[in-house]
C-alpha cells in the first residue's frame, strides 16, 4: 500500500511539474489577413525548441507566433512530441509569403521530416490543421500585432 502512495503521490509531482512547464498565454492579439487571432507569442531558444510538444490541442482562434528577429532564415520545423496536426504560415516582414496548411502529427518512431519555408522568413505562425483554408488566407495576407 505505502509503495502505491509513493507512485500516486510522484505521479501527481509529475503531472503539477508538466502542466507548469506547459503554461500557456495566448493573449496577443493578431490580425491575420481578415482574420483575428489570439497569439502565444515565442522567441527564445527555449521556448521555440518546445513550441507547441506535448500539448493535445488549441482552440481554432489560437495559435503560436515564431518572432525569429529582425534577420530573416531559412528554418527547420519538425514536429516533435506533437499531438496534433498543424498549418505553418511563413511570414516575412508582415506579410505571409508561404502556408504549409496541413502538418501531421507524427505517427511512430522514426525519422521526423522538416518544413522550412520557400524563403527567409522572420516569423513563423502556427496554428489548427486547415485553419488557413477554412478562414480564407493566403499568401500576400498582411499580419499585425494588436496588443
Amino acid at each position: 500500500m505505502r509503495k502505491l502512495s509513493i507512485i500516486l503521490a510522484l505521479l501527481a509531482l509529475s503531472f503539477g511539474c508538466l502542466s507548469k512547464a506547459h503554461d500557456v498565454n495566448y493573449s496577443h492579439k493578431l490580425q491575420v489577413g481578415k482574420q483575428k487571432l489570439m497569439a502565444e507569442i515565442v522567441q527564445t531558444p527555449e521556448a521555440m525548441q518546445q513550441g507547441l510538444s506535448e500539448r493535445t490541442s488549441m482552440q481554432d482562434n489560437e495559435g503560436m507566433l515564431f518572432d525569429l528577429g529582425s534577420t530573416k532564415k531559412i528554418p527547420a520545423f519538425w514536429m516533435k512530441d506533437m499531438k496534433f496536426n498543424l498549418g505553418l504560415i511563413w511570414i516575412a516582414e508582415g506579410k505571409i509569403i508561404g502556408i504549409t496548411s496541413n502538418v501531421p502529427a507524427p505517427t511512430g518512431s522514426g525519422q521526423l521530416p522538416t518544413y522550412r519555408p520557400p524563403a527567409p522568413v522572420n516569423q513563423v505562425l502556427e496554428v489548427n490543421a486547415g485553419w488557413t483554408e477554412k478562414n480564407d488566407i493566403k499568401v500576400g495576407d498582411e499580419i499585425k500585432l494588436n496588443d
